[in-house]
């Protein structure tokens, strides 16, 4: 299969940002990881149908604090059935961040999503702002807002709390809960949350986690063949197995 001209510009000028980067900085500034998943989940629903996804990550980290990257992963939204739907995804992002005392710091950041086809016929391709509060490695809580999420012109909002502890040098238990604000867009709003163990040593982690989400609210469409069709069900009772190489 021809790979999407669109994804491959994209990918081009990523490398060539990252090749520019590294001939001014410390290779030791930048950071890949490699990762295969048994499903893509991303707050309550799969973006790949239960099936399998290839993700990939890199990153920059300026001692300014500032920071830029991009992710690329496989999707299948469920509508193979149009032509042009998108597989791939592709996410370029920058942010900054802060510390705010010795066990506390800050992020912001601006993630743009970006689809080399359409979704259920129509662009999707938006942006998407986050904030994370972090304390120490233990504590995480991230707010994301959405001016426009999957371009459908409706504003939408997450909130997620992260919770992690180390049980020994190489293993890790976590646990994550949330509340994404999307019935607008996506028919109802999710409450989500997951729990697991991740392994780790040098360069390869690999993480079995459960996941199980909630229809929070229920909004009655028009049945009007024009709108949005993407109405994604929520994800119940699911382990999900990811191993991931890094650098």
């Amino acid at each position: 299969m021809e790979f999407p001209k669109r994804m491959l510009i994209l990918i081009r000028i990523l490398v060539g940002l990252f090749a520019f980067l590294t001939s001014y900085t410390s290779f030791a500034d930048i950071h890949g990881i490699l990762t295969g998943t048994t499903n893509y989940v991303g707050r309550g629903y799969t973006k790949t149908q239960n099936d399998f996804a290839l993700q990939g990550n890199l990153d920059y980290q300026h001692e300014s604090g500032v920071y830029l990257g991009a992710s690329v992963s496989n999707i299948n939204f469920g509508d193979r059935q149009f032509n042009d739907s998108s597989r791939v995804e592709f996410a370029p992002y920058m942010g900054y961040t802060h510390k705010l005392a010795d066990d506390w710091h800050v992020d912001l950041q601006w993630t743009r999503y970006l689809y080399e086809g359409k979704i259920f016929g129509q662009e999707v391709d938006y942006n998407e702002f986050y904030a994370f509060l972090h304390y120490r490695d233990l504590l995480t809580l991230r707010v994301a807002i959405s001016d426009s999420f999957y371009n459908q012109n409706n504003v939408t909002s997450d909130y997620e709390l992260t919770g992690r502890y180390p049980l020994t040098e190489y293993l890790e238990i976590s646990t994550g809960v949330g509340y994404s604000q999307v019935e607008k867009v996506l028919e109802y709003d999710y409450l989500y949350w997951n729990t697991g163990i991740t392994w780790r040593y040098k360069f390869v982690a690999a993480d079995l986690r459960y996941m199980h989400a909630f229809e929070a609210t229920t909004l009655i469409k028009a049945q009007d063949p024009a709108n949005w069709q993407y109405e994604p069900e929520v994800i119940h009772a699911t382990f999900v197995f990811s191993l991931s190489v890094g650098f």
